[in-house]
């Protein structure tokens, strides 16, 4: 049994027959769609495939009731595409070869929009002559085959300017579906530049989802997947940089991950910020989206970490794990219901930052000295449809939390992590 992929045209039916049968002789297909005016349909049997030489496997005719409407002709050449495949029992991802030699001029331009939406190839038949001294039609005998050309190498516009969107939306998994299909349609060193961005998507999906190893391998491959394609294309550079800033930063956020897991970590020891920026960060992200309450989820969790880090890097105790006597004096009475039978409690974030202040702990004193204020915005949490209760969450109550968050960090904004802004015209 023959494993050759079968060879299907779509072709546009004009007036004269010869170019059409120049390309046919030409590509040899098993297949053939033709989308033809109620006129020239009836030319198809008799003047087009009358002495190919071989006999064409099958074949389906797709009428246009409108050649000279735009929009009627794309309508008409989708749907009969579809069906047409459907019917010849051929998947509608199979590679098409379309020839827009014959048919109008309007014809010729909706099967260029319409074969964007399939895997395909344009082929045109052009001639060594043409009548009217060089400007009528090809002259009979003198017909060749002169292009054949991908439209998604010069035509993808419309995909690339929704990857840049989606991307810059954080709207990664769209983004990523966009690439693979522009590196899956692409030829030649398209394919390879959409397949390298494709992994530069990746990369940052996962540093969103908190897969710091994934996205620093990710990251570090796009880059240097890109860099020569910056020689030629200067618009490309700024993410270039971009990229190399970032498989830097991300480095060191996994150091710094690591480093928060290491129980035999030394007191005093400098780190958890970085984390705890990339946490912020991560959640302006989501504001920016529209989700709030995953927004106010991850500024609660960077300001319960806030306190925990500050816990085990200044003072050696473990929030989930605080035996009594290391609690001072003047809490320990309170602390003593919160204990199991071994003496050792197990606290949240407003006990943390209670035990802080108890340890003259700068963190813990600025928590207190918010007061009723800072509770009222966590509470604001706490009553989400993400933590306890049934509220959404809304901009206002983000914009309170976050700027709680930015504070305990001792930062601002232009201090958090970004994601590079792509700009589609650095795709083309």
């Amino acid at each position: 049994m023959s494993t050759t992929e079968p060879i299907v045209m779509v072709c546009t039916v004009g007036g004269t027959p010869d170019p059409l049968r120049t390309s046919i002789r030409h590509h040899h297909p098993s297949h053939v769609i033709y989308l033809a005016s109620p006129q020239s349909r009836a030319t198809i049997r008799q003047e087009i495939e009358n002495d190919l030489g071989w006999k064409i496997g099958d074949t389906q005719i797709v009428t246009l009731r409108d050649y000279q409407d735009m929009v009627q002709c794309v309508k008409d050449m989708r749907e009969g595409i579809a069906k047409a495949l459907a019917d010849m029992s051929l998947p509608e991802d199979i590679p098409l070869v379309a020839d827009i030699t014959g048919g109008t001029k309007i014809m010729s331009a909706a099967l260029a929009l319409v074969m964007m939406e399939f895997k395909s190839r344009f082929s045109y038949v052009g001639g060594g002559a043409r009548t009217k001294q060089g400007l009528g039609i090809v002259e009979s005998g003198t017909e060749k085959v002169v292009q054949d050309a991908n439209p998604w190498d010069v035509l993808a516009l419309r995909e690339v300017r929704a990857l840049a969107y989606a991307f810059n939306h954080a709207q990664f998994a769209d983004a990523l579906a966009t690439a693979r299909a522009l590196a899956e349609n692409m030829d030649g060193a398209q394919k390879k530049f959409y397949s390298a961005i494709a992994d530069m998507v990746t990369g940052y999906m996962s540093w969103d989802s908190f897969n710091h190893k994934e996205a620093q391998t990710c990251l570090s491959q796009a880059h240097g997947r890109l860099a020569p394609y910056g020689v030629r294309n200067p618009r490309l550079s700024e993410l270039l940089s971009a990229l190399k800033r970032d498989v830097k930063r991300v480095e060191a956020l996994r150091q710094d991950a690591a480093a928060l897991r290491c129980a035999s970590a030394q007191q005093g020891e400098a780190r958890g910020r970085p984390y705890l920026l990339d946490l912020v960060g991560n959640a302006r992200r989501c504001a920016a989206a529209g989700h709030y309450d995953d927004a106010v989820a991850r500024l609660y969790s960077a300001i319960e970490k806030c306190a925990k880090i500050a816990l085990w890097t200044g003072h050696s105790i473990d929030n989930g794990h605080v035996p009594l006597d290391r609690v001072p004096a003047s809490i320990r009475d309170e602390w003593r219901p919160l204990a199991d039978a071994e003496g050792v409690a197990r606290v949240g974030l407003e006990k943390s930052y209670q035990l802080l202040a108890a340890l003259n702990d700068p963190l813990g004193k600025s928590f207190q000295a918010h007061g009723d204020a800072l509770k009222k915005t966590l509470q604001s949490r706490n009553s989400s449809l993400l933590a306890h209760g049934y509220d959404p969450i809304g901009k206002e109550k983000y914009e309170k939390l976050l700027a709680a968050a930015l504070e305990f960090l001792h930062t601002d904004v232009k201090d958090l992590p970004t994601f590079p802004h792509l700009d589609w015209k650095a795709l083309l």
